[in-house]
């Protein structure tokens, strides 16, 4: 008996030790990398099921706790399924996280983007739209035009995706109801066009980067 947990607590050292050193070169390879190939190699993982998990202990929350300086913005939904963190494998500190249903940029988005931008200096800024996405979905389902009827909050989200220049275009160029993937594409192309107009955002030379998370596969692509 004694013999077996000897060889239990050997074999558990030794997964320990190799997933330490696995993440420790996992590491030391992203310090080469832009933050944009930080994002997509962590994503990769995450599909490999290789996820390392970095920056997820005290030591981080330590190392943090007098300031922090996140290598990227993501603006994203608030759908439960879409976890930065979790599907670019990143930890604390790593990702400055703005989250609503839709990923819209109200001002209130926009002032917390600049700040990550100006007092953090992130320099790269991503709108992480999603397959599946329910405010899109409400938007399609919508054939009358009720949302402007103002009867919930959610009508108001539904009303300002439907003022969206690039909503318009696309539903001039196929009827939303048949063009959900489509709905989709424009609502993240919107967001970013208006950070990209943000006068002080440009003068920092951010890279600015649509993406888009597939909820069925768990990928991230770049529009």
């Amino acid at each position: 008996m004694k013999k077996i947990i000897l060889l239990m607590t050997a074999v558990i050292f030794s997964l320990t030790s190799c997933k330490k050193e696995e993440q420790q070169t996992a590491l030391e390879s992203d310090k080469d990398l832009t933050s944009l190939e930080k994002l997509t190699t962590g994503n990769q993982r995450f599909l490999d099921e290789k996820s390392i998990h970095p920056h997820q202990n005290k030591k981080t929350v330590l190392d943090n706790q007098d300031g922090q300086k996140p290598f990227a913005v993501i603006i994203t939904c608030s759908d439960s399924r879409v976890s930065p963190e979790i599907v670019f494998d990143q930890g604390l500190g790593d990702l400055f996280v703005i989250r609503n249903a839709g990923n819209l940029i109200s001002d209130i988005d926009m002032g917390s983007i600049e700040y990550a931008v100006e007092h953090l200096n992130a320099k790269l800024i991503v709108v992480l739209g999603h397959t599946e996405c329910g405010a899109i979905k409400a938007y399609v389902a919508d054939k009358n035009g009720s949302y402007k009827k103002h009867l919930s909050h959610i009508d108001n989200i539904v009303e300002t995706i439907s003022q969206e220049n690039e909503e318009i275009q696309a539903e001039k160029e196929n009827p939303k109801e048949k063009n959900l993937l489509g709905c989709i594409n424009a609502n993240i192309t919107h967001s970013a066009k208006l950070i990209e107009q943000n006068k002080i955002i440009k003068n920092f030379g951010v890279q600015i980067v649509s993406m888009r998370y597939d909820v069925h596969t768990g990928k991230v692509v770049k529009l």
